[in-house]
């Protein structure tokens, strides 16, 4: 799916790249991979809610080549205006819809993700 993603981005140039939902970081290792006669390689940051995923990821440090990041992409994307090129999510974005508590409110989780990522592109960016 990430091969498909990065297909659909067009990058034809190393590029700064936000994976959302990042987990053990296996979409990044796609990312680092992209030879430079395909635009790459790629550097990312992954960001994802689960620690215990990204516990994974640093337990493959030998072959993780990004920045991890816990947070909840539900409260934000947490970094400066026109930060990346372009970001991906593989299979992440749907657990915006999920309510865990009775405080959570799909609607609002989904645009403040919206709107940060957005923010978190720069012109031109592409997701």
């Amino acid at each position: 799916m990430t091969h498909r993603a990065l297909s659909l981005l067009s990058l034809t140039a190393p590029s700064l790249i936000l994976d959302i939902g990042c987990g053990s970081g296996l979409s990044g290792d796609i990312l680092s991979s992209v030879s430079p006669t395909d635009g790459g390689p790629h550097t990312w940051i992954g960001l994802d809610i689960s620690a215990s995923m990204l516990a994974q990821a640093l337990d493959r440090d030998a072959t993780i080549d990004g920045d991890l990041l816990l947070a909840d992409m539900g409260q934000g994307v947490p970094f400066r205006a026109g930060s990346f090129d372009a970001a991906v999510s593989i299979s992440a974005i749907q657990w915006l819809c999920q309510a865990e508590t009775s405080d959570d409110v799909p609607q609002a989780r989904l645009r403040c993700f919206f709107d940060g990522l957005y923010a978190s592109l720069r012109r031109g960016g592409r997701a």
